[in-house]
């Protein structure tokens, strides 16, 4: 088969797309043909070597949020499964993971081919308003946004949400969940274009381009000077210092990234007069419960992933270099 991967850390164009061997489903798992994958920051963060995770090695196919067909079963899988519809929880949990954290596409080959080997356990059903693409997009963003908003946050109908990065995959994941819980959004971007889609195909009730004006005035004038109940910020770093100030009495801060920076300036009489929680978040150490509970966002149609560009898989390296560039709004995705 074909697949996209790499052999060491580097620029996109250490990406090569070249025949390797077809994966062989061991017992208690399935072969998906692959009909879509998502580009994720984090596929970024391994393949320039700017961070690592448990079980990365090279050669590397990436790619962890997946969609596809079952075409083959191992040993102890109901043949009947050949033929689903599917997506893929990239999260290996029980006995199959061997106590450790595993992630297919980062300690597993991943999606980034047209065919993956993965635990049938690890299987949830293509939703039906949704094309390929949409459900690749679905899995690790909005996990992110119901675990972060829903689960840890426990935002409330009527509060004020502050999203950071509104036109990222999960900027725009976390605004259509706070659109369904009921709260108001007020979110960040960096051009008048970005601003115009999260008006329109985001129902975002307040957009801020942050390279011209400043979000810390509209939230001041928005809240009444009260500050924002939530902030989802995959930011951190440089606007550490401002977003505190946007904070509201017992509000709830939920970090989920920093591609501003890794350290953030904060002042401890802040957070303690303020009574700020802040909470660092990691999708992948969601349950298999609360995984089904983000699902039921998108079988509900709910929400639904933006994809800004599909790109064939040949030209992941391309699809990387847009990622890298910020000339994104919402999710880029892949075919075979």
């Amino acid at each position: 088969m074909k697949a996209s991967r790499y052999h060491q850390t580097g620029k996109p164009e250490v990406i090569k797309y070249e025949d390797v061997p077809d994966p062989t489903p061991q017992a208690g798992e399935v072969i998906v043909r692959v009909k879509a994958a998502a580009v994720n920051r984090l596929d970024v963060f391994l393949r320039s070597g700017a961070t690592s995770m448990p079980g990365f090695k090279m050669p590397h196919i990436g790619g962890f949020d997946i969609a596809g067909v079952v075409e083959s079963v191992g040993a102890g899988v109901d043949p009947k499964r050949v033929g689903e519809e599917v997506a893929v929880n990239a999260r290996v949990t029980g006995p199959a993971a061997k106590g450790k954290l595993d992630i297919i596409g980062i300690a597993r080959p991943g999606g980034f081919a047209e065919r993956v080997a993965v635990p049938a356990q690890c299987l949830a059903p293509k939703p039906r308003a949704y094309s390929w693409e949409q459900t690749a997009a679905f899995g690790c963003v909005y996990l992110t946004a119901y675990y972060g908003l829903v689960l840890q946050a426990q935002l409330k109908p009527g509060e004020t949400i502050l999203v950071h990065s509104g036109g990222g995959g999960a900027g725009t994941a976390a605004i259509q969940v706070a659109k369904a819980v009921g709260a108001t959004v007020i979110t960040t971007v960096g051009s008048e274009e970005k601003c115009e889609k999260a008006r329109t195909q985001l129902r975002a009730d307040h957009v801020v381009n942050y390279k011209k004006d400043d979000y810390q005035k509209v939230v001041k004038d928005v809240t009444c000077g009260r500050g924002v109940d939530v902030c989802f910020d995959p930011v951190w770093g440089e606007t550490a210092a401002k977003t505190q100030d946007a904070m509201g009495m017992r509000s709830r801060w939920i970090v989920l990234g920093m591609v501003g920076g890794m350290n953030g300036s904060i002042e401890a009489s802040k957070l303690l007069f303020k009574e700020i929680t802040i909470k660092g978040i990691v999708e992948f150490y969601s349950d298999e419960a609360q995984i089904a509970g983000a699902w039921m966002l998108a079988h509900r149609d709910l929400v639904r992933p933006i994809i800004d560009k599909t790109w064939p898989l040949a030209q992941l390296a391309e699809a990387h270099r847009q990622m890298e560039s910020g000339d994104v709004f919402g999710k880029i995705a892949v075919t075979p």
